[in-house]
């Protein structure tokens, strides 16, 4: 009687084991995949240091060099008097996925140096951005 107890109490044992087994595997999920690292934003300009252009307006092209972020960029870029700051409105910033976009500024003062500043920022990781910038006058 009591090697009969002593099995029944081992096979007891053993089924709460593998059941607790079970139930604590089949329970968890896999973890989702990482999302891979965002490449830090570089950017150019085909504008030289200094532009000097025949009228109020100056088209450049913006290129985003590293891999573009999954979301896409936001352009914002402003242009100011170099000697007195003064702030020349320009359009609203753009949004794009595409590697290059054309840009224009208007509006620029005759006979006075400016410069063009530039921001881009990742729309995916709000942290990762990049600046540029360049003078150009009106002549």
């Amino acid at each position: 009687m009591k090697h009969i107890r002593k099995v029944f109490a081992a096979t007891l044992f053993l089924s709460l084991f593998t059941l607790l087994s079970a139930c604590s595997k089949g329970g968890s999920t896999p973890a989702p995949p990482t999302p891979p690292v965002e490449e830090s934003l570089k950017v150019s300009t085909n504008a030289s240091t200094l532009n000097v252009t025949p009228g109020a307006d100056f088209d450049f092209i913006l290129s985003v060099d590293s891999k573009m972020p999954t979301d896409g960029v936001k352009i914002e870029y402003t242009l100011k008097g170099e000697t007195d700051n003064q702030d020349y409105a320009q359009g609203p910033a753009i949004e794009t996925k595409t590697k290059t976009t054309d840009i224009r500024l208007r509006g620029m003062p005759r006979q006075k140096f400016c410069v063009c500043n530039i921001t881009v920022t990742s729309k995916t990781k709000a942290s990762n951005s990049a600046t540029t910038s360049f003078r150009v006058v009106y002549k």
